[in-house]
């Protein structure tokens, strides 16, 4: 995985007979829009995701929570997660393996079924998945749902129900499990159909100031990816996800400025953290630094001291 060195701070069914893989007790989701660290998060319910008859912190298919924070150039999302960005192996899903479905960005007004297939609608593919294009950004997307083909749900509303039974509450995040956004009665849109590419994305695993442990989120894997700014549209926006089976998802609202994220009550607007090189660089600047206005302070001195004589 290709890494931008930033500072860590992270706190280190209807289906039942066919979705072993893909069929929860826990703290209740925090309230949308939350702003912390200069980022904004969107926190999921921690007992939706299923696994069998596995539900919540021990399921692969639990995911915690995503956020994203505006750099000068680019954007990043971040991601917290019990799966692992390779995926789970399924001998009975597409492939033998069910994956992260793409991250879709509405930046249109109408739900995400009015967005598809249109220029309102971006998409990126970060993961290993059975969309049929390769790692990037993408405009003009029209999407797809491969939940079926992932021994998954047939329908949105049955993965709520299913999490019900199994004594769990389901959300997507900033979205109530049973908002207008999606269409309740079919199975989630999961992966890119087609779209237009637009510009390469960068994956991280290290972010400047990124705590999902603050609002209790713990789950087993956090990564995500930055995107240049100039392959986005500016204005608000809605961003999900889910997991190829449509088990569990995560929505955030957010809105790209054009502006730097700062952390409130500071005075930091760089634009990118640095490298671990540069603040040796800067390390090593200041000592040298000290160490010159040292030696002009002893040779003040010494003067003072021959002229004092």
């Amino acid at each position: 995985m290709k890494t931008i060195n930033l500072k860590q701070s992270l706190q280190s069914t209807v289906l039942i007979t066919a979705a072993l893989g893909c069929i929860v007790s826990a703290p209740q989701a925090a309230q949308a829009g939350q702003q912390h660290g200069g980022w904004t998060y969107a926190i999921d319910s921690f007992n939706d995701g299923t696994e069998g008859r596995v539900i919540g912190d021990k399921s692969a298919f639990e995911f915690y929570g995503l956020a994203y924070r505006e750099y000068e150039d680019t954007v990043v999302f971040a991601f917290n997660s019990n799966l692992d960005l390779n995926g789970y192996s399924d001998r009975r899903a597409r492939g033998g393996n069910i994956g992260y479905g793409d991250l879709f960005l509405n930046f249109g007004s109408g739900n995400f079924s009015q967005a598809d297939g249109t220029g309102d609608l971006y998409a990126v593919n970060f993961a290993n998945n059975d969309s049929k294009v390769a790692q990037g950004l993408y405009r003009n997307v029209t999407t797809q749902s491969l939940t079926t083909q992932n021994s998954g749900y047939s329908s949105i509303k049955q993965h709520t129900q299913t999490v019900a039974s199994y004594k769990g509450t389901a959300s997507h995040g900033d979205l109530a499990a049973n908002d207008g956004y999606f269409d309740q009665n079919k199975a989630a849109r999961t992966n890119i159909k087609r779209g237009d590419y637009a510009s390469s994305i960068a994956m991280l695993d290290s972010f400047e100031d990124l705590d999902f442990g603050h609002f209790g989120a713990s789950g087993k894997k956090t990564f995500g990816f930055s995107i240049n700014k100039s392959s986005l549209p500016l204005g608000d926006f809605v961003a999900n996800f889910f997991a190829e089976c449509g088990n569990d998802g995560i929505a955030i609202k957010g809105e790209l400025t054009g502006k730097v994220a700062t952390i409130p009550g500071s005075n930091d607007t760089k634009a990118v953290p640095e490298s671990s090189s540069t603040a040796g660089l800067l390390v090593i600047g200041m000592m040298a630094g000290t160490a010159a206005l040292r030696k002009r302070r002893q040779a003040a001195a010494v003067v003072a001291a021959q002229v004092a004589a």
